[in-house]
C-alpha cells in the first residue's frame, strides 16, 4: 500500500478505470440533449475516446498493473479556476463543458501524477500517453466553449 493513501496498485487502477467510465456515461448522456451538431459530435468522440482509454487501462500487462502508483497530490491548472457545479438534468451547454474540462484536467493531473510515481518505465510512458490524451480533450473542449461562449460581436 502507498503510505498515506490508503489506496493500493489495484485500487488505483480501478479508480482511473471507474473515472473513464464516469467520462464516458456523462458524455454519452449528454451528446444526446444537444441541439448543436459540432457539439453533439464532439461530446460523442470523447465518449468513444474514453472507451478506449478503459480498455487500455483494463488490458495494462499485470506486471505493469502490479507497480500502478495512485496519485501524491493535486495539480493546479487553468480549469482549477472555473467553477463547476454538479450537472442536473436541466444543465445548460455552458455548465456541462465547464464541469466536463474540470474533469479531463483532474484526469490529466492524475495520470501525469501516477506516471511520475511510476517505476516501470513502460507504464510510465502509457500514464504519460493517457495524461496526453486527457489534456488533448480538455482543449477540445475549451476550443467548443470559446466557440460558443467567448464570441465577440
Amino acid at each position: 500500500m502507498t503510505q498515506g493513501t490508503g489506496m493500493n496498485a489495484a485500487k488505483a487502477l480501478d479508480k482511473a478505470i471507474r473515472k473513464e467510465i464516469e467520462a464516458h456515461t456523462l458524455y454519452t448522456s449528454v451528446a444526446r440533449k444537444m441541439d448543436d451538431p459540432a457539439a453533439r459530435g464532439l461530446l460523442t468522440e470523447l465518449a468513444e475516446e474514453e472507451v478506449r482509454h478503459r480498455v487500455m487501462l483494463e488490458d495494462l500487462p499485470k506486471d505493469q498493473a502490479a507497480s500502478f502508483k495512485p496519485p501524491q497530490g493535486r495539480s493546479r491548472s487553468v480549469a482549477s479556476y472555473l467553477t463547476s457545479r454538479p450537472l442536473r438534468q436541466d444543465s445548460n451547454l455552458q455548465q456541462v463543458l465547464v464541469y466536463a474540462m474540470k474533469r479531463e484536467d483532474e484526469a490529466r493531473a492524475f495520470y501525469q501524477t501516477m506516471a511520475r510515481a511510476a517505476a516501470n518505465g513502460d507504464l510510465r510512458v502509457f500514464l504519460e500517453k493517457l495524461s496526453a490524451m486527457e489534456d488533448s480533450h480538455k482543449a477540445r473542449l475549451e476550443i467548443l466553449y470559446e466557440d460558443v461562449f467567448l464570441q465577440e460581436d
